[in-house]
C-alpha cells in the first residue's frame, strides 16, 4: 500500500500538466500525379497492345497504377474544396 501511494498521487500529479491541443487547419498532402504527352501514352498503349495474352502480372499492375492515379486526383479535387 505504501509504495502505491506514491505511484497513485505522481500521476494525478503528472494528469494535471497535460494540456488538450486543438488543430484548426487541416492539411492534406497528396501526390503529385505525372503527366505525360500524348506521343508518349500513344506509344505506351502499342507497346501495351503488341503483348501476350498470356501476361497475368502486367495487366493487374497496369489497373492499380490505373486506381492509384484516380485516388490522388480524387484527393486533390477534395483538397481543392477544403
Amino acid at each position: 500500500m505504501k509504495t502505491i501511494l506514491p505511484l497513485i498521487l505522481g500521476v494525478a500529479l503528472l494528469t494535471g500538466c497535460a494540456e488538450t491541443v486543438y488543430r484548426t487547419d487541416l492539411e492534406i498532402y497528396c501526390p503529385p500525379v505525372k503527366q505525360y504527352s500524348e506521343d508518349f501514352t500513344e506509344i505506351l498503349a502499342v507497346e501495351l497492345d503488341v503483348l501476350d495474352e498470356a501476361y497475368e502480372a502486367i495487366p493487374e499492375v497496369v489497373t492499380d497504377y490505373i486506381l492509384l492515379r484516380d485516388r490522388i486526383r480524387q484527393c486533390n479535387a477534395e483538397k481543392e474544396k477544403i
